[in-house]
């Protein structure tokens, strides 16, 4: 059994997993934004909880206590841990594995939300099996993780698989008659703000002069409306056409989709269609598919990180 954590900057989602991958137990409370104290109170109390219920982390029991796995929106530092970059003020620059550990009296891993969805996908989901998984995430913004057989890979900082940022898309948006805008990294025109559903808002924005919220532009889309299908045609040519480099680069087996717009399969399917018909490789299958756990892949996978080296 393990305990697991999905730490955004609205809320914080608990869960309890057992060995099979199941999970026995969901529980969501909206995240302390002011202090690190009620931040580390919330996650000792759900802890506490499930201890009551499983009979987890308990200091007298005979058993020893589960890890506790963690997704999260942020980076950390790769000499301490600190959290570097994140949209919860009260842990920014905090060790927060070694910090929740020494509160827990557990063993706790921590990793990007990104790498976790990438995780259970490779292991559990559609890219069981396979042996490069490249999973995305189309949610608020733009996120990736890179997982080759089983396990991470990344470089000394421990980034993996970051394609929303550090590329220029000044060109294509000029094209479609989009103003380019600075990137909250302090990158020139990265995709990250026009990649996800905020951009697909962007994008209809400025194309049409309506900001609608991205569920209603993809309904509309899927009904025909003309604007729609606009903003659709931009958003699969920008996204698609960074995509493909990454697959270029990565060469990878699949690439499942996490985030909101997984959902929508139609769109999913038309950025495949894309992919696969400007990249040098042979797919003859589809390659850009939903995440089977594109609605809680961080989750699962922050469960996984205790399976794989750090």
């Amino acid at each position: 059994m393990k305990y697991a954590f999905d730490i955004g900057g609205t809320k914080i989602e608990f869960g309890v997993i057992d060995d099979q991958g199941d999970i026995l137990h969901r529980q969501k409370v909206p995240t302390p934004l002011e202090n690190r104290d009620d931040f580390t109170g919330v996650i000792a109390g759900l802890v506490a909880e499930a201890d009551a219920r499983f009979a987890g982390c308990d200091a007298d029991a005979d058993t020893p206590p589960p890890p506790v796995g963690i997704s999260f929106a942020g980076g950390l530092a790769p000499e301490t841990g600190a959290v570097i970059s994140a949209n919860i003020p009260p842990i920014k620059g905090w060790p927060i594995a070694r910090g929740l550990g020494d509160i827990l009296k557990c063993a706790v891993r921590v990793e990007n939300d990104a790498d976790c969805f990438a995780l259970a996908e490779a292991r559990l989901g559609a890219g069981q099996g396979s042996r490069t998984v490249f999973a995305i995430i189309l949610g608020t913004g733009v996120g990736g993780g890179v997982v080759v057989d089983g396990q991470f890979i990344g470089g000394r900082s421990g980034i993996r698989g970051e394609w929303g940022h550090g590329n220029d898309i000044s060109g294509p948006l000029m094209r479609h008659g989009i103003k380019p805008r600075q990137c909250g990294c302090g990158g020139a025109s990265c995709l990250d703000p026009w990649g996800g559903a905020r951009g697909l808002e962007r994008i209809h924005a400025a194309l049409h002069g309506k900001d609608l919220p991205s569920q209603e532009i993809t309904a509309a889309w899927r009904a025909g409306n003309g604007d729609a299908l606009k903003t659709i045609d931009v958003f699969v040519d920008l996204v698609a056409g960074q995509l493909r480099l990454m697959v270029n680069v990565l060469d990878p087996d699949i690439v499942p989709v996490g985030g909101g717009l997984a959902a929508e399969q139609g769109l999913i399917a038309r950025i495949d269609a894309a992919v696969r018909a400007n990249v040098l490789g042979r797919y003859d299958h589809a390659l850009v598919v939903p995440g089977q756990f594109f609605a809680d892949g961080g989750l699962r996978g922050a469960a996984l990180l205790h399976d794989v080296p750090a």
